[in-house]
């Protein structure tokens, strides 16, 4: 059986928030996420925490696809 989509990304269209879902049959790690820019992070030596941001949403979500692939499906072919 083929499936139409084998993941999904939601994000909102502030970009304030994003999580990926897996769709694939059997996936042992079915969401990455959510991010949320309103998360806290401790950035560098310093410690000091600060908001992520919309920053750190669209960093997510340019890195989550193909962690998520690496991690649990590696072999696969994306397009």
């Amino acid at each position: 059986m083929t499936f139409p989509f084998l993941g999904a990304l939601r994000v909102d269209l502030e970009g304030q928030r994003a999580r990926y879902e897996c769709l694939r049959p059997n996936c042992p790690h079915r969401v990455e996420g959510p991010v949320y820019a309103a998360d806290t992070f401790i950035p560098g030596p310093g410690g000091v925490p600060t908001r992520g941001g919309a920053a750190e949403v669209a960093d997510f979500i340019d890195r989550v696809r193909g962690f998520h692939l690496a991690q649990y499906h590696p072999g696969e072919i994306t397009q």
